[in-house]
């Protein structure tokens, strides 16, 4: 692969400012030379990063192209910055047996609100009781155990 041409996608990815968390590790889509580039990092916090594939009108290709160390730097800035931008939403459910709330999962990333409203959604679908979703730690719902199941019918 040509140099100049992956040199071009590290950089992107560098100022990246969307990644998803994965258990490969952090990874970001970058768009360059008519495709989409998949840059990601190891999830272990040692080692380069790596373009790992492409898309494009054709499909896509897997790759693994290494970046340098001194272009996984600024690639690595990118991909710890970012999140520390965005809000933490915490939803947590209700445990009746200890009588304290369980954090049942965090969202963040550019998605994070509409992902935990979808979480909030779907736990008063399914009818598992009191509920309660943290912004930065500040209560946005928050069912009243004591009440719940008085305010259901």
């Amino acid at each position: 692969m040509d140099t100049t041409l992956t040199d071009a996608v590290f950089a992107a990815a560098a100022k990246a400012d969307t990644w998803t968390r994965t258990n490969l590790g952090p990874r970001t889509d970058v768009r360059h030379a008519g495709y989409t580039w998949t840059v990601e990092l190891p999830a272990s916090g040692e080692g380069v990063a790596r373009i790992v594939g492409r898309d494009g009108y054709a499909g896509t290709e897997f790759l693994d192209v290494p970046a340098t160390p001194a272009q996984t730097i600024p690639i690595v800035d990118a991909a710890t910055a970012t999140p520390q931008d965005w809000p933490v939403f915490t939803l947590q459910r209700w445990d009746w047996d200890t009588n304290t709330w369980e954090a049942k999962a965090t969202y963040t990333s550019q998605r994070g609100e509409g992902n935990a409203q979808f979480a909030v959604s779907s736990e008063r679908a399914s009818g598992t009781g009191p509920i309660r979703l943290l912004r930065d730690g500040a209560a946005v719902i928050a069912d009243d155990p004591d009440t719940y199941y008085l305010d259901q019918n």
